[in-house]
């Protein structure tokens, strides 16, 4: 059966094109974040916590890849019931749920309220909406129909437009403009399932089989975190992420023979990130990290990233990382869009709520 054949028979939920459109959502996410004309007053805070889970998350660490060392306030990511304890009536808190439906950020939402923090909300509907609406918080509505984590355009281009208007970022619409055609131009190569040289699947096709530990700098922590996510859920398979240089005091003695493990390493695939900014101590490190995972017999694989800014080439390797879970449930035969496990979970913790 052809590749083409087999996305038919098995991607019943077409998460191909969810994926193709993710230039595209960059864009209208953008334009979702202009049109709203609520905005906080960045006199009201002095730090900015983003709230959520998963897919819903997940904008909010590459944001933090991109800026996170020239914010000129404080900005972290809440994963939680509860919002950190310094969170106050000098604090945005932006609660981002797609489903608007997640009972984490629900929780962490009554929590900003309780704490008078100034709110922004971004969701498709739900809950979430509802209260929101019913307080008059600025709302941010996302298209629906999708699984989150094929959002991922979406809520970063609204955040985009969010931080610009904050006057906390210097991102400006040419700059979008210019990754997105990079993009769609990359994209238009990646889709084409007859194509002997696309990167993606062979990639794919070196990983089916194995385990993928993908190691990137820490400067690209969001990236690698994607990637994990999206194999995890995209392609059912376990992956695991670490960034370099912590990796290197810890994870890297795991990579020793001790009798009766020697035959794991075969099955373990090391996913080395780059990224042409990365520190020279980095690069180097990467080096003697690939050549220590190959003498142990684990495979070694590298991406590295294209395009001419800081901004395309990490929505260039979050791009990659996307069509390489995508293509690789296909050769596990798997429906990406489909999560059992998870929809399992909701319902046990639904009846025990």
């Amino acid at each position: 059966m052809s590749l083409k054949d087999l996305i038919g028979s098995i991607d019943q939920f077409d998460m191909f094109h969810k994926i193709l459109e993710f230039p595209a959502q960059l864009l209208r996410g953008w334009e979702i974040g202009e049109e709203n004309q609520e905005m906080i007053d960045r006199a009201q805070f002095n730090a900015i916590v983003l709230s959520g889970m998963g897919g819903s998350a997940i904008g909010g660490d590459v944001i933090r890849s991109l800026w996170g060392d020239n914010l000129p306030i404080p900005f972290i990511i809440n994963r939680s019931y509860r919002l950190p304890g310094f969170c106050d009536s000098q604090t945005l808190v932006i609660a981002s749920s797609y489903s608007g439906n997640t009972e984490e950020t629900l929780n962490a939402f009554e929590d900003a309220q309780r704490k008078e923090c100034s709110i922004i909300c971004m969701t498709s509907g739900g809950r979430l909406a509802e209260i929101t609406k019913q307080n008059k918080f600025p709302l941010l509505l996302l298209p629906q129909g999708y699984p989150p984590r094929a959002t991922l355009g979406y809520g970063l281009g609204i955040l985009f437009s969010v931080f610009k208007k904050l006057g906390i970022s210097q991102i400006v619409n040419r700059e979008l403009v210019d990754a997105v055609s990079f993009l769609e131009r990359i994209g238009n190569e990646w889709k084409e399932t007859a194509n002997s040289n696309n990167l993606p699947y062979i990639l794919a096709r070196e990983i089916q089989g194995s385990i993928p530990l993908i190691y990137s700098s820490v400067g690209l922590e969001a990236v690698a975190l994607r990637w994990k996510m999206q194999f995890n859920e995209n392609s059912k398979t376990h992956a695991f992420y670490f960034p370099i240089p912590e990796m290197n005091h810890n994870e890297i003695t795991a990579w020793e023979s001790l009798p009766g493990t020697e035959r794991f390493f075969s099955f373990l695939t090391a996913v080395l990130l780059h990224i042409s900014g990365d520190h020279p101590r980095i690069n180097l490190r990467m080096d003697i990290t690939k050549e220590l995972v190959t003498q142990k017999g684990g495979k070694v694989l590298e991406v590295k990233a294209k395009g001419t800014t800081f901004l395309s080439q990490l929505l260039y390797l979050i791009y990659f990382g996307d069509w390489v879970s995508f293509y690789l449930a296909m050769l596990y035969h798997v429906d990406p869009t489909v999560i059992q496990n998870i929809n399992y979970l909701k319902e046990w913790l639904s009846k025990n709520s």
